[in-house]
């Protein structure tokens, strides 16, 4: 049974998903209309409704889950808030979004381009592409990977790994069992703390490196110091990484 629902929206809308298995998708494309599809036994029994701007969606609690599945299909406008709460759903957020928050049991989450993101997944991966402002991030068995971070990074990752393309803000990082790559790091104050993984960190050149590396069971390597150019002053850039078994690796990306 499907259910199809549409609402004429302001500026900021938001959209509230909270659904606990099946397919969640969201789509950012035109603006002034949210469009709601939902796919599921029962659809017309979900509880669906407009605040202001926002619009929520909520599985029905009195539902036994065993068995039962759901697909959720979101048209929302350019810039639109998100966020999704799920027990065991693939979660795809297409396009580009405004704040958006994933909280995921099981299940793998796909973010295309978003204004800044706060994710808590265990046993899935997380693929992102570019977060202009601050991307925080908990996951557990899962492997996650981001293309761009705007702002400020802040990661805990037990037993995957994490690949950025570039941050361009500060960095804290802590991981347990998994591999750390950053492979272009512009922040000011860069700190990864691993447990059983190897860390790779790439650093522009131009800069000055106050640096505090150490690994009990692992090797460390630094590129060799760049010459000095015209002897101006150049940013001061704090680098803390820290393992107990894995290798440590900083190179110089231009």
């Amino acid at each position: 049974m499907s259910r199809n629902e549409r609402w004429e929206v302001g500026e900021r809308p938001s959209l509230d998903v909270r659904v606990p298995v099946g397919m969640i998708e969201v789509y950012a494309g035109a603006a002034g209309v949210v469009e709601l599809l939902v796919d599921a036994t029962d659809a017309d029994d979900f509880e669906i409704f407009k605040t202001g701007d926002r619009i929520s969606v909520r599985h029905p609690s009195r539902w036994r889950m065993r068995g039962r599945s759901s697909r959720v299909v979101a048209h929302v406008p350019v810039g639109t808030d998100v966020e999704v709460s799920s027990t065991s759903g693939e979660i795809r957020l297409i396009g580009q979004l405004g704040a958006v928050r994933l909280h995921s049991a099981s299940g793998d989450l796909e973010v295309g381009d978003a204004a800044r993101i706060d994710v808590t997944t265990a046993s899935g991966g997380l693929t992102c592409g570019a977060i202009s402002g601050d991307a925080n991030i908990s996951s557990v068995s899962g492997d996650c990977s981001v293309r761009l971070v705007g702002a400020r990074l802040e990661a805990t990752l037990t037993s995957g790994t994490l690949r950025v393309v570039e941050c361009d803000g500060d960095v804290a990082v802590g991981s347990t069992s998994g591999d750390v790559r950053i492979a272009q790091c512009l922040g000011s104050d860069i700190s990864v703390r691993s447990i059983s993984g190897d860390v790779r960190v790439g650093l522009p050149s131009g800069i000055r490196v106050e640096a505090e590396i150490s690994t009990l069971s692992g090797r460390a390597s630094m590129p060799k110091p760049a010459p000095a150019s015209d002897g101006r002053d150049r940013r001061a850039v704090r680098l803390n990484l820290r393992t107990v078994s894995g290798d440590i690796r900083v190179e110089r990306t231009s």
